[in-house]
């Protein structure tokens, strides 16, 4: 258990959406590399780290037993027999959220079987958590809960106090970063991938914003990884992610975020593209194309996922583990607020990670139909924006 008085959502905020320009974020190489199922692997990550609260996990649900059908992730269409998936033992079975609010004071994020949470988490879904409670309170709910702590189960749970500190519980969590007033744990199959990725190794030289800078990254990254080439599906994580933070004594989701992946070569390099590559615009000395586009937000606790590749447009709905669905209270607000593009080389040796403000880009449902806006060619900033990220790394 932890006591601390944190918070984030404004921070990620305020640096996000007042940015009037293109900002790179933190960048990495992008090397060529059924709802009640009785087993799944996953990734799941709190952040508690110097005056900053983020969680993030991934919504990929497995299974041991054969599926004979395809089920369609935002990140695949794969049939459930492919080599990947046999050799390691496991099958997709669909999406569920691995992190989420129980009321808006309280976070949890799980790991492991799922039918090991099922009394638990009925228990915490019918508890009284509208309100901010005592540690007492909180304690007694949590221990009363019947949250497994089984050897192959891991979760965590932080909520907002009546006094407005956040108090922290977990099983089975391993601690990748600790500091007097810090902690940052993960669990799942996925754990030690994302740990790498981190970095984590220079943590005491890193803020909060930075981690959540990394961690948007990473996971462009793992939704690259896995539309091209299928990774992590053996490993049993990914399909989707989300973050949660914390803001003015609640918890809120990272909402209406556009993720758009451009291929970019150079002039010189257009005899190493294949000729019948189509959609390619160029923009000063870059020629580029659209590879897909992901859109996430959340409608009452529903993770809604658009995802479009060439010739492919899907919509996806995931909600929290034995959750009742329920209609929409109030007509859902899309749109786009929070803007990434990643651009990459088509080589697959390098790619970058840009902040864009959201002006040019739209999501819309209007009927049962969905209307997307953004710009087809590359914008002449980003390409701006690339060619000094490309200098200052030669340079």
């Amino acid at each position: 258990m932890s006591r601390l008085s944190f918070d984030g959502g404004a921070i990620v905020r305020n640096a996000i959406s007042d940015k009037k320009h293109v900002t790179a974020l933190t960048v990495r190489s992008f090397g060529n590399q059924n709802y009640h199922s009785e087993f799944t692997m996953t990734l799941i990550a709190s952040f508690m780290w110097r005056g900053f609260y983020f969680a993030f996990g991934d919504t990929l649900i497995t299974t041991p037993t054969r599926i004979h059908e395809d089920t369609p992730i935002p990140t695949q269409n794969l049939p459930n027999e492919t080599e990947q998936i046999e050799a390691s033992g496991i099958r997709v079975a669909g999406l569920t959220r691995k992190i989420f609010t129980i009321g808006p004071h309280l976070v949890f994020g799980w790991s492991g079987p799922m039918a090991n949470f099922e009394n638990g988490l009925r228990y915490l879904y019918a508890a009284p958590l509208d309100e901010p409670l005592s540690l007492q309170v909180l304690q007694a709910i949590v221990n009363d809960s019947g949250l497994p702590k089984d050897r192959a189960s891991a979760w965590f749970v932080y909520a907002f106090t009546c006094d407005g500190a956040i108090v922290g519980f977990s099983h089975n969590m391993r601690r990748i970063a600790q500091e007097k007033d810090g902690i940052i744990s993960v669990a799942g199959s996925g754990a030690e991938s994302f740990r790498e990725r981190l970095e984590i190794g220079s943590a005491a030289n890193i803020d909060g914003l930075s981690f959540f800078n990394h961690t948007l990254v990473a996971q462009a990254r793992y939704l690259a990884e896995q539309h091209r080439q299928g990774r992590h599906l053996d490993q049993g994580f990914g399909g989707a992610f989300e973050f949660i933070l914390s803001e003015n004594g609640s918890f809120v989701s990272f909402d209406r975020v556009m993720i758009v992946y451009r291929d970019y070569w150079d002039v010189e390099e257009q005899n190493d593209v294949r000729k019948d590559v189509q959609n390619v615009s160029r923009v000063g000395n870059t020629f580029s194309k659209i590879d897909a586009v992901y859109y996430a937000t959340h409608v009452d606790d529903a993770l809604i996922v658009g995802r479009w590749f060439t010739g492919s447009h899907k919509m996806f709905y995931a909600a929290p583990p034995f959750s009742k669905g329920k209609a929409w209270a109030v007509a859902p607000r899309f749109g786009v607020d929070y803007v990434f593009e990643v651009m990459a080389h088509h080589s697959g040796k390098q790619a970058a990670v840009f902040n864009r403000v959201p002006d040019e880009y739209d999501f819309e449902v209007i009927g049962e139909d969905t209307r997307l806006t953004l710009p087809m060619t590359l914008p002449v900033d980003l390409e701006i924006a690339l060619r000094e990220h490309i200098g200052a790394k030669t340079g």
